[in-house]
């Protein structure tokens, strides 16, 4: 990664929004590098950072087509960080409070300490303030003779997955779908309670943060509203009372239902969210196996398993549709398959999936999906459960592969989720018996599970 500017929050943007339009990284992962990394003394200037980016991400489609009615230039033919630069000043001149003057002249002065030709920075400085001008009168494409274009690009989200959502669910419900994938998603931990209870923590917390409350799905959820400043900082985080983890995702542990004393194969663990759940819905008691192919996100779920106080998981780098060769063929009474996917339902969290997605990924992530399940179902004990779930809305990726997997394996069949889900949760179980969360109707990460019961 190049030297990243220690001190100046907006070059340090520039710097991060260059790297990810040319090669792509997961915005997250760069995001937190660089914070790391950065000697930024005040915490507002942290969040600025990942106010910025996030910011440019999130709105990339509106932010240049506004600058494209504006700039003599095409877009396209400026170099990244040009082009790079004025997203960043117009972000904050369209949807932040930062007045006018500041916003172009630090964005200005990023280009002439870079030494910049002049006419480069007079160019900048002149379409930024064009922009300030003219940012109401703009008009988008008519809503009436082309309503894909309209939505593409009032809502910031690729035109192929603006017109498959139109069709799925409609005009209105599709707009507050793409809405709701730009609201800024409130912060969620998940209570350990192996260590404290939840009406505990929401004690201790409400003194710093008077509006967190509890989930109104998740027994062990709480909602941090009103939070600022980096979850790592507060003391229950460090002390392992709690874990950052959406309340879809934790319903997901509650569909596994894993029982003390049991074996349970977290066959896509990350970093450790759900097998972390589990372990304390365990008591701590019998062993649960968590898989991944990447070696630095177990890192991760050591260090997290280590803070929570979880002593019940063994961690196991691997290929989980390797899993028979690798376990030695041991049998499990659950089996959590939480699959790689798109990522639609959590656009909200992560904007940069818009824009990293195609059509064809419908066609082979479901073919990956599939083949998980069919590598694992071997592994799970007669009268076990497979617990499926991706952070997918596509119908591809979800009961499309649930129906693939049931005709090839007929000793599975379908259990509903209300028969172990939370009573609060059950509303959100459809009437096939899957779980299903959206972010326009629930205000949760969009989430699809299935139980598949071995007979």
């Amino acid at each position: 990664m190049p030297k990243l500017p220690r001190r100046n929050p907006r070059a340090m943007a520039l710097k991060v929004l260059i790297r990810w339009e040319v090669k792509k990284p997961l915005l997250d992962e760069v995001l937190t590098e660089v914070l790391d990394k950065s000697v930024l003394p005040d915490p507002r200037d942290q969040g600025l950072v990942a106010e910025l980016i996030n910011g440019v991400v999130r709105h990339l489609a509106y932010i240049d087509y506004l600058l494209g009615r504006i700039s003599e230039k095409p877009l396209e033919k400026l170099d990244p960080e040009v082009r790079n630069a004025l997203r960043l000043g117009a972000y904050q001149l369209l949807f932040t409070r930062i007045p006018v003057q500041a916003a172009v002249a630090e964005t200005v002065k990023i280009l002439k300490k870079k030494r910049r030709g002049q006419w480069i920075v007079n160019y900048v400085n002149a379409v930024l303030r064009e922009l300030a001008r003219q940012k109401d009168q703009i008009p988008l494409p008519p809503k009436e003779m082309d309503l894909i274009g309209y939505l593409a690009v009032r809502y910031s989200y690729p035109r192929w997955l603006v017109e498959r959502w139109v069709n799925r669910f409609g005009p209105e419900e599709a707009e507050a779908l793409l809405k709701a994938g730009n609201e800024r998603p409130v912060l969620v931990v998940r209570v350990n309670t192996l260590r404290v209870t939840r009406d505990q923590l929401l004690l201790y917390l409400k003194a710093e943060i008077p509006e967190a409350a509890p989930c109104r799905y998740s027994p062990d959820g709480i909602v941090l509203r009103g939070f600022q400043g980096r979850i790592t900082n507060l003391k229950a985080f460090k002390v392992g009372w709690l874990q950052v983890q959406d309340e879809a995702s934790q319903l997901v542990s509650y569909l596994v239902a894993p029982r003390p004393g049991e074996r349970i194969l977290d066959a896509c663990a990350g970093v450790g969210g759900k097998t972390t759940h589990l372990a304390q819905l365990m008591r701590n008691t019998g062993r649960i196996y968590a898989m991944d192919v990447l070696s630095w996100r177990l890192k991760r779920l050591e260090e997290n398993a280590r803070r929570l106080g979880v002593t019940n998981v063994e961690i196991i780098t691997g290929d989980a549709t390797k899993a028979i060769e690798k376990l030695g063929g041991q049998f499990f009474d659950r089996i959590l398959v939480d699959a790689p996917c798109t990522g639609t339902g959590v656009i909200r969290r992560h904007p940069d999936i818009k824009w990293a997605r195609t059509p064809e990924d419908l066609v082979r992530v479901p073919e990956k999906q599939l083949s998980l399940l069919d590598s694992l179902a071997p592994l799970v004990k007669r009268g076990g459960s497979l617990v499926y779930a991706t952070c997918s809305l596509e119908p591809e990726e979800n009961e499309e592969v649930v129906a693939r997997f049931l005709e090839k394996n007929p000793d599975f069949q379908l259990e509903d989720a209300r028969n172990v889900l939370p009573a609060a949760a059950r509303e959100l179980v459809d009437e096939e018996g899957f779980l299903r969360t959206y972010p326009h109707r629930h205000d949760l990460d969009g989430f699809f599970a299935a139980r598949l019961k071995k007979k």
